[in-house]
């Protein structure tokens, strides 16, 4: 069983936009929206905790930003990847094979230099 051409497409240029969009969601955190699952609650976009009198609130409630990101970079994705599935072109299959390969690479080690200041010892 094959699948269709342009479901090829669409997945390549899906798989070849998220690493690169989820590093930039990290970064600049553009959460689609927060998760509080010890409360119960769900809001959109990115809420850091506020409380000035008590901090340690947020270690009772924390918010989880995962989802939230990785929303973001499947729906910006898809926005790149439509187009790219409609585009009927025969030059592309080295453009994705290389881009397969080279963005999501460099979009690993973009997130874990993001991420190394929250691993301090």
């Amino acid at each position: 069983m094959t699948a269709l051409p342009w479901l090829h497409r669409f997945a390549f240029a899906f798989g070849i936009a998220f690493g690169p969009l989820y590093a930039i969601t990290v970064k600049f955190e553009l959460a689609a929206f927060t998760v509080y699952p010890s409360l119960g609650i769900v809001l959109l976009g990115t809420r850091r905790p506020l409380d000035v009198v008590a901090p340690s609130m947020a270690f009772l409630a924390p918010g989880m930003y995962w989802y939230g990101w990785t929303t973001t970079a499947a729906m910006g994705a898809t926005l790149l990847a439509v187009p790219a599935a409609c585009w009927r072109s025969g030059w592309t299959r080295g453009v994705w094979l290389a881009g397969l390969w080279l963005l999501p690479t460099l979009a690993m080690a973009a997130c874990v230099y993001v991420t190394m200041p929250l691993f301090r010892l």
